[in-house]
């Protein structure tokens, strides 16, 4: 399993670099079967549609009423769970769970406000949330001095980022594609089985929100107001860097880069270069919060040690996770609670991974490299540990995998539709499961 994982990856890497260099205009010979191949569709098959502002109403109003929407029947599933005693349904503290208490500690009073203690390696007063990046529970702070309720506060927060991100990864996708495909990928997303993180007290939808404003901007060429959304989501989630696989491949090939070099074309050429200041903006984000890991501990690299000791994260390649999670699918389970973390857990992200490939092999040579580079650097980058229980959740954030999704059903009216109701089917479940503290762990 490892070696071919492994030796998959490698390979459309080849393909995406080979690709990407030819379009930024390397002269590679280009008469060769396989070589039209990789090429392909270089621009694109699709020249892009003007989103109005009617339109842009329509997708958010669309948006918050999905929204609410899961909420409400996540009220009716704690109904069901407690019919017997509905004095126990406190709506917003069930959603309060597994990472979210943590967020909240932060909300509530900073990293040192759930300190550790006895860890192994690490000893006493272990700051155990540095782990956790800071935009998402500032925000959270700052909305709390208006609502005066952490839980509150932490929800309507979610709703207003997953709303305001599904509106720029419409625009996005309806100015490189069409508006078509725009609401497919929109509505792909928000039905994902593990979608309904975006209601969650967690920075799954600030993600959204950040990573799909880069996208548009960096598809129009704005590149300070990308970089700036580009910081912004670094300092939201650790993946957020492969933002920078993104924006650089989109640079390369949109402005053609080597081609102007073989043309020796230096004004335009230089013209090109001061945009790379902005895509610096992302490093600035992860270096505010090394930053913040040294204030507290003198250690900048302290999150580190808190991924290993306490959340059993080391780094390795992606072979290495998958292994791992593949032992515990074979395995028997010990009880009803094992059963179903193999169900809703390990089997969910072993899955998702080989989606993930799947669609980029299926997308190289019809879509922008960058969205393909960009998810596969996300990807690997997600299962680059030896233990991985929030494969499914980060993937729900993996924006590039709903605008090639959407792009590759939108001739198949049927697969879409099933993926509709299948998708909008397992997260009903699935969010049950979270809501009930069974079989689904963050």
């Amino acid at each position: 399993m490892r070696v071919f994982t492994l030796l998959f990856v490698i390979l459309i890497s080849v393909v995406l670099i080979y690709r990407v260099c030819v379009i930024s205009g390397i002269k590679l010979p280009k008469n060769k079967f396989i070589t039209k191949y990789i090429i392909g569709s270089a621009r694109g098959r699709y020249g892009g549609e003007r989103v109005s502002k009617k339109d842009i109403v329509r997708v958010g109003l669309c948006a918050l009423l999905f929204r609410l929407s899961i909420y409400f029947v996540s009220y009716l599933a704690l109904v069901f769970i407690y019919a017997h005693d509905i004095s126990n349904i406190d709506f917003l503290s069930w959603w309060n769970k597994w990472d979210a208490p943590k967020y909240l500690g932060i909300i509530e009073g900073g990293y040192t406000n759930l300190p550790l203690d006895g860890i192994n390696g690490m000893g006493d007063g272990v700051y155990q949330t540095l782990v956790f990046l800071p935009l998402y529970p500032f925000l959270v702070w700052l909305l709390n001095f208006l609502i005066n309720s952490p839980m509150l506060s932490a929800v309507i927060m979610s709703a207003l980022c997953y709303v305001g991100g599904i509106i720029f990864l419409y625009m996005a996708a309806a100015f490189k594609y069409n508006k078509s495909i725009a609401e497919k990928a929109a509505v792909l997303i928000s039905v994902f089985p593990f979608g309904f993180y975006f209601s969650c007290m967690l920075p799954e939808s600030m993600v959204l929100l950040t990573a799909s404003a880069c996208i548009y901007f960096s598809f129009k060429k704005k590149w300070w107001i990308a970089g700036i959304f580009g910081m912004l989501c670094t300092l939201t989630k650790l993946q957020g860097i492969t933002i920078l696989a993104f924006m650089g491949i989109e640079w390369l090939e949109s402005n053609e880069i080597f081609l102007l070099i073989r043309k020796k074309d230096w004004k335009a050429f230089f013209k090109n270069l001061i945009s790379l200041i902005p895509m610096c903006f992302p490093f600035i984000g992860i270096l505010i919060y090394l930053v913040i890991n040294y204030y507290y501990t003198s250690d900048a690299f302290y999150f580190l040690k808190l991924q290993k000791y306490i959340w059993s994260h080391s780094f390795a390649d992606c072979g290495i996770c998958l292994n791992n999670i593949l032992e515990q699918i074979l395995k028997t389970p010990a009880d009803i609670d094992a059963a179903r973390n193999i169900i809703g857990m390990y089997i969910p992200e072993f899955l998702l991974f080989f989606l993930a490939i799947y669609v980029i092999y299926r997308s190289v040579n019809k879509n922008r490299s960058s969205l393909s580079v960009f998810l596969l650097f996300y990807t690997v980058l997600s299962y680059s540990a030896d233990w991985v229980i929030s494969g499914a959740r980060y993937l729900s954030i993996a924006i590039p995998l709903f605008i090639l999704s959407a792009e590759l059903v939108e001739k198949r009216p049927v697969l879409y539709r099933f993926l509709v109701f299948f998708g909008l089917t397992l997260q009903v479940i699935f969010m049950y499961c979270h809501l009930s503290y069974t079989g689904i762990v963050v």
